[in-house]
């Protein structure tokens, strides 16, 4: 999936000296209820409400519940209200969000130093925020999928923890510095949210000592390529979510998409991996035992006979019949020895409209229809108006902080103020589904830690 068209951060302007601090029934009905056309509509999307707006500054009671409900972990009463504070002024503020900018709604000048202190050298973990932000959101909003992104924000300077030399610039080839992230989005009827982060370093993060301590990244903080990465982040974030299992979309063409499908499947998420036509699949008959060497994804495709390809008109303005193909497989690339290892299944999705619209996708949700699994794969595609939009405008790609803690509370909150905004959006659409109340009244306790005074 490409990159949201990030806007280039500015960072927060100069504090005065004297302020300054350092199951398969449930996965069928919920894949079989969410509208994911097959691919973005631009008329569609841009009639979509994305970003705060009226509503945010309308439902000041919603954004508290939900801070109240996902910031619970941190260990002091202030932190917990600088938060709440810090996510509102991400949903007010317009144009980047600098902490100036953020703190400007509160009318208090002492707010500049407090949320600069919260989110650079704050000692409240965000682990626990974001998994309760998973959890609570999960109840409430029921996602089909967990999909995973990266992100490419380019960089005005070579300032900035992660920043490195990523991409080229199109226009003249000419490498530019950016930060690239991996997010793990939740993908709902309503739009999709991020609920975990990995900042991914290049070796020159990894490999500088006087940068790590400079950035103050911890010594277990690896390089990771950007699937492996994703697969860490939707592992992480089943154990704290909890059932059900949602299956995780992921794009694995760049790299071998056998070991991603072991990982995922030995940690018990069902997943759907975008994989490259050069990919290498051993076919294999009913009963398990392979029937011939391997082959590449296109040529399994090929081999197909033409009355086994099945019509799918997939529901979405502007998409049309789809001609779907299943070929029992197992990937290749995978070591251990053949009969211990699940079968697949290699979707061919053959569009008519041209090879870019099509793909190949493999899979262990054998159990859906061929329009279910078709949905799944374009839940990435549907997430796209929220990742670039709504997720700008809540201010995800702003951060210009130089520490790696810094990013990661920043992310944290961003995170916390786009499922905000899903929610409003949820419950202006259609109480979801019947509920009188997007959010039943908090129990007396909720988001204070047992035992301990607020």
């Amino acid at each position: 999936m490409s990159a949201p068209a990030a806007r280039t951060a500015v960072a927060a302007p100069p504090l005065p000296a004297a302020g300054r601090t350092g199951a398969p029934a449930a996965v069928r009905d919920r894949a079989a209820r969410f509208p994911v056309p097959c691919a973005p509509d631009p008329a569609a999307a841009s009639r979509r409400p994305a970003g705060p707006g009226p509503a945010a500054l309308a439902a000041p009671d919603r954004v508290a519940d939900l801070s109240q409900r996902v910031l619970w972990s941190m260990p002091r009463r202030d932190q917990r209200r600088s938060g709440e504070l810090y996510v509102r002024g991400l949903l007010r503020a317009t144009g980047r969000k600098t902490i100036r900018n953020i703190a400007s709604h509160t009318g208090v000048p002492a707010d500049i130093q407090r949320l600069h202190h919260l989110v650079t050298a704050s000692t409240w973990r965000w682990s626990p925020v974001r998994g309760a932000l998973a959890r609570h959101m999960g109840e409430l909003l029921d996602p089909v999928a967990w999909v995973l992104h990266t992100a490419t924000t380019p960089r005005a300077g070579p300032g900035g923890v992660g920043v490195d030399a990523h991409c080229a610039d199109p226009r003249t080839g000419r490498w530019v510095n950016a930060r690239r992230s991996v997010g793990l989005w939740a993908a709902t009827e309503w739009g999709g949210y991020p609920v975990d982060w990995h900042l991914e370093l290049t070796a020159r993060w990894a490999e500088d000592a006087v940068l790590r301590e400079r950035a103050g990244i911890p010594q277990d903080a690896r390089v990771l390529d950007a699937a492996a990465a994703g697969v860490d982040l939707a592992m992480t974030t089943a154990r704290t979510a909890g059932p059900p299992r949602r299956p995780v979309v992921l794009d694995a063409r760049p790299t071998a998409a056998g070991p991603l499908a072991a990982r995922l499947g030995a940690g018990g998420l069902p997943y759907l991996l975008r994989i490259s036509a050069s990919q290498l699949l051993t076919p294999v008959a009913a009963d398990g035992p392979a029937r011939g060497p391997a082959l590449t994804a296109r040529q399994l495709a090929g081999a197909v006979p033409w009355g086994r390809w099945n019509r799918v008109c997939a529901a979405g303005p502007g998409t049309g019949p789809r001609e779907i193909a299943r070929v029992t497989c197992r990937a290749a690339d995978v070591p251990g020895r053949p009969r211990q290892r699940q079968r697949q299944i290699l979707l061919v999705d053959r569009d008519a409209r041209g090879p870019a619209h099509g793909g190949y996708w493999l899979t262990d949700l054998g159990h859906l229809s061929d329009a279910a699994l078709l949905r799944l794969a374009a839940a990435p595609a549907r997430l796209a108006q929220d990742v670039s939009v709504t997720g700008g405008r809540v201010g995800l790609y702003d951060f210009e902080g130089r520490t790696f803690a810094g990013w990661h509370r920043h992310m944290t909150l961003a995170s916390v103020a786009h499922a905000a905004v899903v929610l409003l959006r949820a419950r202006g659409r259609s109480e979801l589904r019947g509920r009188s109340e997007l959010w039943p009244p908090a129990p007396e306790g909720a988001g204070t830690r047992p035992g301990r005074q607020p």
